[in-house]
């Protein structure tokens, strides 16, 4: 009788041998990539947002991904990413309409990497923000070091793009309406990031 001998693995131990356990902890550590928690605008917000024009060197963001970012997070694991999703279950988020000010290029129009809507900063803002924050520190997650400011990317630019030129100006009045906080994984493919939504809850007027 022939016996097959035992697959051996990258590290050098035999598959056979292998404790089943190993590979699933594996994938739990693999987890979500690119997470982040953001705001997502209802339908008639993201109609208006993807009306407002963006310089012909910028690659506008599908209507379906546009969102207000509150927080950066990273990689997750599975077990980090269902306690983040459990303590966000019980949460409702106060937000009233908020005030778009301004069309901006980031960092600067001589050097454009982004296109954005600029939001007015408001009490409900802020108070999303310390929650958000605090729940990160809760679950000893990373903690986003840059300032808050509420925005929506309209655009894209390459690193090597044009100046920009002056930033379109807004000619109606427009608010921004959010249907629920988010929690986000992405993707890179060549079309750019793809998003999955992980938890959601509602956003309710404030």
């Amino acid at each position: 009788m022939h016996h097959q001998p035992n697959r051996r693995t990258a590290n050098g131990s035999d598959a056979a041998t292998e404790d089943p356990t190993d590979d699933a902890q594996r994938k739990s550590l693999q987890g979500w990539q690119r997470c982040f928690i953001a705001l997502e605008p209802d339908a008639a917000t993201r109609d208006a947002l993807a009306a407002v024009p963006v310089p012909a060197a910028a690659r506008r963001v599908p209507h379906e991904q546009l969102h207000l970012t509150v927080t950066f997070i990273g990689a997750l694991t599975h077990d980090l990413g269902a306690a983040l999703i459990d303590a966000l279950a019980p949460q409702t988020i106060p937000l009233k309409p908020a005030p778009v000010t301004r069309i901006e290029h980031w960092p600067r129009a001589s050097h454009p990497r982004l296109t954005v809507a600029l939001l007015a900063m408001s009490d409900e803002f802020v108070a999303l923000d310390w929650r958000v924050r605090t729940l990160m520190i809760d679950l000893g997650l990373p903690v986003d070091a840059r300032a808050f400011r509420p925005h929506v990317t309209l655009g894209r630019f390459r690193r090597d793009a044009p100046a920009a030129g002056h930033a379109p100006e807004l000619k109606d009045d427009l608010r921004a309406r959010f249907e629920s906080l988010t929690l986000y994984s992405s993707t890179l493919a060549r079309t750019g990031a793809r998003y999955r939504a992980l938890a959601s809850v509602p956003v309710i007027d404030a």
